[in-house]
């Protein structure tokens, strides 16, 4: 608990009011709040919080006995000198601020030489002079006045309040000044103490500099293209003026300044397919498949990120809305914890980071990072798909040599090519494939059971594919192990096979015992669409694994760790480490992700043997509980004594390189150092709007590079009586899109008339109930208008929204709300909206029509569940 400090006064208790009011309690002040709407007061006294804002409820349950709520002023000019002034000051027709609620504040205020105004509320410059004048003119110019903007943002306001980046004061050299500076003190953030208008104008020019930044290097993008200039090499030459600087001068997605190299990886899932890419193949990829570049900007669909919203347990896959790649010549951070986790990204790029407390995250930039803070690492894998048990090895004839002519009559040789075999229109299903009549055969399919993916772990560990022959290339899959201690492994290889007709060789030499399947068609397959490599250097998890259930991803851990892994106690016992080693970073990057799937935190240390050319990576699982839950990975025949050890250990202590604080959630490792170097060459971006966030090498988790939109900047720009003409052309895209929605109802059903249209959310944004700007007051009025019933669910944003439009319908549920619908719209993307049973959903609508509005949602598991999807320019 903070120690007492000098109480004050809050008039407003409304987003910032009630933020202000909260921060300065945990700081220590006794803190009056007045407000004129007594429903409010008395809801506050009660302790239920009007508005919705993470972290501030438990902050104000927290210091209840410091917060007094009042519609009398009278307490709080008797306890307190400083009065925050908390009022609203919205945008009028005219687009100026609308200064009633300010001056009503002056106006009740009495004749005083103890008493300052602190205005908190975003006010025109010119404000603060006004007021002075204003107390001149009223009898009481004693009355001091000091300009505080605050730099709050909807979702994060607690943290921004006790973590500012700045703290702003104009005052005019008073006691005034003196006393806000002494409040702030305990923040230790940076001061900026200037005068009144100065102090007025660092809002401002905070939200209109971004914006003109932005909206100019797109012009330049638009004359670019008229004239043959390309707009990268030009922002980039511009940047170099210490004048300018380089950041924001990114045309396309105009939010983006940070970004990761392109060797960092996301686990990516396209199209349904999962795979874990580097930034810089999935750019070609997708560049490959034909997305058009824009300005350096992607926009793929059907892309989706392994990504984690803050407050939730699970990670899941959200939707892509862009990828963007620029080329950087300047510094980079490399981040690495104590777990030996690695993040390389360039400095001003938001990271998620946390106390190691079990505190609310917040987002800090890359160059800030310091010791005391931890990192999230994704655990736990998003719900697998349930696909096939079987996997068929015929599409490996697409890329395999080209089949020969028949060698002789079919009835003869017992076999028939596949141009005859299509004429015949028979089936593949049962049969055996060879390039040869006299070579080796193999079956159609092949079982993705637990033994198959040991197989594969074996491979992974101890395999390679050998492309040999002199009479063509000959493809030979194969397994070494140690020539007398892994007999047991050579028997496990063979058996697989031999199970599916396959007669593998078995071959000794005075270092190694070899298992090979020679097969042209089965080598391509394994290789080439099964996705493995064809040595250690390069050796990768296969795709499909990503998908499969844990047993099988233990199997295939299981043969990894028993092929080219160990086990050992330490100093004798009873605690024990699983430790494996590769040479590839791709598999080391896997790996640490597959643990991650199944609750393992594992650690990683990089070195170099002497007789080596490259790094090796060595992959460690400590701590009684983790060996408990991985003891798969120790031998059979090793189990019952391990576990036996682990059994003695007469106390547990919990791991120094990780915490867990939920056993569904991330897990949090701490930042060791953040070393700065040179970089040249293309770095990218991701923006994943559902949520924020993605998983990137390792599974750290990192925050989008684009964290704000065009909506909140409208607000701040409106709220501050600011006319953006270069920011007109955004608005008017962002208001066109609104009516787009309504065009896509339109064309599917008709009239709308008479039909009943669902709308799933209705805030701003999600993690908030503020309801200005949203894009459902334009969308339910359209709707209205044109004589559609409008029933609406949102989880937080109800009582707020049944105050602006309180002719909807409101259900209490989404599937409440999509009940006898005849189509649903997806406004604001909450998290509980992509995880709707959308079967139930379909069964629950009169109609099959769902506009993703957002582009948050799986459009294969809402077809899937037999509604027609439309999305926001997605096929």
């Amino acid at each position: 608990m903070a120690a007492a400090r000098e109480p004050i006064a809050v008039i407003g208790t409304g987003y910032v009011g009630l933020v202000t009011a909260a921060g300065f309690a945990e700081l220590g002040s006794e803190v009056y709040c007045v407000d004129v709407d007594v429903e409010k007061v008395e809801r506050l006294r009660r302790g239920e919080i009007p508005i919705y804002e993470p972290g501030l409820e438990e902050l104000v349950a927290k210091h209840a006995g410091r917060l007094h709520f009042s519609t009398d002023l009278a307490p709080a000019l008797e306890h307190a000198r400083l009065l925050f002034v908390a009022v609203g000051t919205p945008p009028t027709y005219s687009g100026d601020a609308d200064l009633s609620a300010v001056h009503a504040v002056v106006g009740a205020m009495p004749a005083s030489d103890r008493h300052a105004l602190v205005m908190k509320s975003t006010v025109p410059v010119g404000t603060g002079t006004a007021i002075q004048r204003m107390f001149k003119e009223q009898g009481k110019p004693e009355f001091r006045y000091v300009s505080c903007p605050e730099f709050l943002k909807e979702g994060s306001a607690v943290k921004d309040f006790l973590h500012p980046d700045r703290v702003v004061v104009g005052d005019e050299g008073d006691w005034a000044g003196d006393a806000v500076v002494e409040l702030y003190s305990p923040l230790e953030a940076p001061l900026v103490r200037t005068d009144i208008p100065s102090a007025e104008m660092v809002k401002l020019a905070s939200n209109a500099f971004l914006a003109t930044k932005i909206s100019f290097i797109n012009e330049i993008a638009n004359v670019c293209e008229e004239t043959g200039a390309d707009v990268t090499e030009v922002a980039r030459g511009m940047g170099l003026d210490d004048r300018i600087g380089p950041k924001f001068l990114h045309a396309g997605v105009g939010f983006g300044g940070s970004c990761l190299v392109g060797e960092e990886t996301v686990l990516a899932r396209h199209h349904g397919r999962v795979t874990l890419v580097s930034f810089e193949d999935l750019w070609s990829r997708l560049a490959a498949e034909g997305y058009e570049e824009l300005d350096g900007m992607l926009e793929p669909e059907g892309l989706e990120v392994l990504s984690w919203v803050p407050g939730d347990t699970e990670v899941r896959y959200l939707p892509v809305m862009f990828l963007t790649r620029r080329d950087y010549q300047g510094e980079i951070v490399e981040v690495r914890t104590k777990m030996g986790r690695r993040l390389r990204c360039t400095p001003d790029h938001p990271v998620i980071v946390g106390d190691g407390e079990g505190q609310l995250p917040e987002i800090k930039l890359a160059g800030q990072l310091d010791t005391a803070d931890w990192l999230p690492i994704a655990q736990g894998a998003a719900t697998p798909v349930d696909r096939a048990a079987l996997a068929s090895v015929t599409g490996a004839l697409e890329s395999s040599p080209r089949v020969g002519a028949r060698t002789g009559d079919v009835r003869r040789s017992g076999t028939i090519s596949l141009a005859e075999l299509g004429r015949a229109e028979l089936s593949l299903r049962g049969a055996r494939l060879g390039t040869a009549s006299n070579g080796l055969f193999v079956g159609t399919e092949l079982s993705l059971d637990p033994a198959f993916w040991r197989i594969v772990g074996l491979y992974l560990a101890e395999g390679n594919l050998a492309v040999d022959g002199a009479r063509g290339p000959r493809h030979r899959i194969c397994w070494s192990f140690h020539p007398t201690r892994e007999e047991h492994l050579v028997d496990e290889v063979v058996a697989y096979w031999l199970r599916h007709g396959v007669q593998p060789k078995v071959a000794s030499t005075p270092t190694a015992r070899t298992v090979s399947v020679s097969s042209r068609i089965l080598g391509t397959w394994w290789t080439e669409v099964f996705g493995l490599a064809r040595t250690s250097y390069e050796q990768r998890l296969p795709d499909w694994i990503w998908e499969r259930p844990a047993r099988d991803k233990w199997a295939l851990l299981s043969g990894l760790w028993e092929g080219d892994g160990s086990w050992s106690l330490i100093n004798g016992g009873p605690s024990a480490i699983l430790e494996f080693g590769t040479i590839s970073d791709e598999l080391a990057d896997g790996v640490m992700r597959l643990l991650g799937d199944l609750g393992i935190v594992a650690s990683r240390r990089i070195g170099r043997t002497a007789a080596s050319t490259k790094d090796t990576h060595w992959l460690r699982i400590s701590g009684a509980a983790q060996i408990e839950r991985a003891i798969e990975l120790v031998p059979v025949r090793d189990r019952t004594g391990v576990l036996s050890t682990l059994a003695c250990q007469a106390k547990r202590t919990a791991p120094t390189g990780y915490r867990r604080f939920d056993a569904r959630g991330p897990a949090w490792a701490r930042v060791v150092s953040a070393h700065r170097h040179r970089f040249s060459g293309n770095v990218y971006s991701l923006e994943v709007p559902a949520s924020h966030t993605f998983a990137t090498s390792t599974g750290v988790i990192v925050s989008n590079c684009f964290p704000k939109d065009v909506s909140a900047l409208k607000q701040l720009a409106g709220n501050s009586g600011y006319h953006f003409q270069l920011l007109n052309a955004v608005i008017e895209v962002n208001e066109l899109q609104k009516r787009r929605v309504i065009g896509k109802l339109q064309k599917h059903l008709g009239s709308l008339v008479g039909q009943t249209i669902a709308l799933l959310g209705l805030a701003f944004k999600p993690n908030t109930d503020d309801m200005r700007e949203a894009s459902s007051l334009v969308l339910a009025a359209r709707l209205q208008a044109d004589g559609a019933t409008v029933r609406a669910y949102d989880p937080v944003a109800e009582e707020e929204s049944r105050h602006l439009m309180p002719a909807l319908e409101y259900a209490g549920s989404a599937l409440e709300a999509v009940q006898g619908a005849d189509a649903v719209v997806l406004v604001t993307e909450w998290a509980e909206f992509s995880e709707l049973d959308w079967a139930a959903a379909a069964e629950a609508m009169r109609g099959e029509l769902v506009i993703d509005g957002r582009n948050a949602l799986d459009g294969d598991v809402v077809r899937a569940a037999g509604l027609r999807y439309e999305g926001v320019g997605r096929r």
